[in-house]
C-alpha cells in the first residue's frame, strides 16, 4: 500500500515484516487497503481476523485524542448500522500512547463485538497491554507462542462467551 500523503507509514502494518508472509505473494495478497472492510461487509464476507491502524492523524499520533475520535465515531457508527459487522467479530480498539510520558503508560483500550460477555460489573486488577492482544489471538486460533513477552501476557478471553 503506497501513499502520497504520508500519513499512512510502514510502521501501520507489522505483519510484512514476518518472512512467511511476505515470501508468499497469497499472503501478501491479504493485505489489502482500509477500504476492504466495506466491500468484505457489503458482500457478507468480513475475515475472521482484520488489523486496522488508520493513519497517523486519525490515530491520534500527531493529532490529539479529540482529533482522533471525531473521525473515528462517525466511521465506527456508520458501519455498526449493519448487524452483519458484529456478527462473529472482536473489535480490539486502543491507542498506543498516553500523554503524561511516564512509565505506567496507562492507556485506553477496549474490546466490542458480539463474542463479548454481556455488560456487567467488571473489575480486574491483572496487567493488560499489547501483548494481551497478541495472547488473545493465539489462544483464540490455537496459536503457538512467539516465545516473547507474550508468553506471560494476560489474555482478554475471560471477558469473551466463546471462541469465535
Amino acid at each position: 500500500m503506497n501513499t502520497t500523503d504520508g500519513l499512512y507509514v510502514r510502521k501501520h502494518n507489522p505483519f510484512i515484516i514476518l518472512s512467511d508472509i511476505s515470501s508468499n505473494p497469497t499472503r501478501c495478497a491479504q493485505i489489502v487497503n482500509a477500504d476492504d472492510i466495506d466491500k468484505d461487509l457489503a458482500a457478507d464476507g468480513l475475515p475472521q481476523f482484520s488489523y486496522y491502524v488508520p493513519n497517523m492523524q486519525n490515530d491520534a499520533h500527531d493529532t490529539n485524542i479529540t482529533f482522533a475520535m471525531s473521525w473515528f465515531q462517525p466511521w465506527f457508527d456508520e458501519r455498526l448500522k449493519n448487524p452483519k459487522f458484529t456478527e462473529g467479530t472482536l473489535f480490539l480498539i486502543t491507542f498506543d500512547e498516553d500523554d503524561d510520558d511516564t512509565e505506567k503508560n496507562h492507556i485506553y483500550a477496549n474490546i466490542f463485538g458480539s463474542s463479548v460477555k454481556p455488560k456487567g460489573p467488571y473489575t480486574d486488577d491483572k496487567k493488560y497491554d499489547h501483548y494481551s492482544f497478541l495472547k488473545t489471538v493465539e489462544d483464540n486460533w490455537g496459536l503457538g507462542s512467539l516465545d516473547r513477552n507474550d508468553t506471560t501476557a494476560t489474555a482478554f478471553t475471560k471477558f469473551l462467551v466463546a471462541k469465535h
